[in-house]
């Protein structure tokens, strides 16, 4: 959906959002507007400040909040802040990648990448440079609404959550970043990117025990209430399944960890292009960390191969 004028949601007296193919949150105090995620390139950056300026002819955007570094959530920061001088606001840790992004490709690849691995249009991203810090439970009021920035590891290393309480009416809205993710979304990618399953998982129940209107996914539709608690099982659920998809193939044999994600994505019917097999790749291996930690998997060296098994306890 493109980011217009028409396409803004309000949620509560001063604080809405743009339905997006990443959502953009919107505080909005006088003359003052808080931005939260910028979309994923500069043209989101632009139709941002372009909807905005229609909306409130008289204000302006003064900062930008990213719940974490992917260039989905901070691809606009660049061109938001060439038109408005916007400070960011970003999660201590996550501040480092959006300062260096070619390091985010690197990790993926485990190396330097090559050209075309470059110009995948999400793996292209303009460093920002954040001017505050945002650390675990830090609150900010902006007048109009009070922040509280609520840890939401998993996906990624320090992703942070908004929790955006209205001062007019008391309405809280839940701006998740990818520490959840909506329906729409799991139904396209059964396999989300994410760094460790354990925390995504301690992420999904942690925003299923707080109190809110609306909660808020990058990806996906806007939740209502009690509505999120069948969305948060679901998204633990395709974490198990794919922990349990693992431990059953590598039950049948050991495995390299490129055998292992074919055997995933061929059971899941994804048929991987350069960029997921990419992603899917390093999230095959934060499930394998997990369950090696756990002691569920184990490895191997054998002829210069590191082979994966399922343990003992784990074999039919």
């Amino acid at each position: 959906m493109p980011i217009t004028a028409a396409s803004f949601k309000k949620l509560s007296t001063h604080i809405g959002t743009f339905p997006a193919y990443t959502n953009i949150g919107v505080i909005e105090n006088g003359k003052d507007l808080y931005v939260i995620d910028s979309g994923v390139n500069s043209t989101d950056g632009e139709d941002i400040v372009k909807a905005l300026k229609e909306l409130y002819p008289s204000s302006s955007v003064k900062a930008i909040l990213n719940t974490h570094s992917h260039s989905d959530h901070c691809g606009g920061n660049a061109k938001i802040q060439e038109l408005t001088k916007a400070k960011i606001y970003a999660p201590f840790n996550e501040s480092r990648l959006m300062e260096f992004p070619e390091a985010m490709i690197a990790m993926y690849w485990g190396a330097h990448p090559f050209e075309e691995l470059r110009k995948i249009h999400y793996m292209q991203l303009e460093p920002t440079f954040p001017d505050t810090l945002i650390h675990a439970n830090d609150e900010f009021n902006f007048g109009s609404a009070s922040v509280k920035c609520i840890p939401l590891p998993g996906h990624y290393f320090d992703q942070t959550g908004f929790l955006v309480t209205d001062a007019s009416d008391g309405k809280k809205s839940f701006f998740l970043g990818d520490g959840l993710f909506g329906m729409s979304m799991i139904k396209k990618y059964w396999i989300p990117f994410m760094v460790d399953p354990n925390e995504f998982r301690k992420s999904v129940m942690l925003i299923d025990e707080t109190q809110a209107d609306f909660f808020v996914p990058s990806h996906g539709d806007v939740t209502e209430g009690d509505k999120i608690h069948a969305l948060s099982e679901i998204n633990i659920m395709i974490t198990l399944e794919t922990e349990i998809l693992i431990i059953k193939t590598l039950q049948k044999a050991s495995l390299t960890h490129e055998e292992l994600l074919e055997a995933v994505a061929g059971f899941a019917g994804i048929d991987l292009k350069l960029g997921q097999y990419v992603l899917i790749g390093s999230t095959i291996k934060s499930y394998l960390s997990s369950l090696l930690d756990k002691k569920i998997v184990s490895y191997t060296i054998e002829d210069n191969r590191m082979l994966w098994s399922a343990t003992k306890g784990q074999s039919n």
